[in-house]
């Protein structure tokens, strides 16, 4: 029963409506819920709809050596982050917005590598009124 329980994923703390993911303020959607696994310099967050992680799913990975490039064609750039196509052996693995030596990569099955997946970027804030959220919840 308890190495159930340590296997069971770690619920990420939220406040005013997201969670901060190193240089993104993310938004949640309606009823989604959001984990976390923490790495020694790095953290990886999980998402998945109501209905769990079949609904839909996708992850922010929050470091500075993530395991893709952002080698692939220019999403965005906003407020000092540049976000591109991550492309690994000719497919699509996300995206990769980097500032600095900081990177959040984007990836999951929300993300198609159309045009149409800047949209989802909308709830995404990397600048200053996200890092005050992101401030705001290391103080707590």
């Amino acid at each position: 029963m308890l190495a159930a329980a340590a296997d069971a994923p770690e619920a990420a703390p939220t406040h005013d409506g997201g969670i901060c993911a190193g240089l993104a303020w993310v938004e949640l959607g309606p009823n989604e819920k959001v984990f976390i696994e923490r790495g020694p310099d790095f953290n990886v967050f999980r998402f998945e709809g109501p209905a769990g992680s079949t609904d839909h799913w996708w992850g922010v990975y929050s470091g500075n050596a993530a395991q893709v490039q952002g080698n692939g064609p220019l999403l965005m750039r906003r407020d000092g982050v540049t976000v591109h196509r991550a492309i690994e052996n000719g497919k699509f693995r996300g995206y990769l917005a980097e500032r600095g030596d900081w990177q959040n990569q984007f990836f999951g099955s929300v993300f198609d590598g159309s045009t149409k997946d800047k949209a989802f970027f909308d709830r995404i804030d990397f600048g200053p009124k996200g890092q005050a959220l992101c401030a705001k919840g290391r103080q707590r």
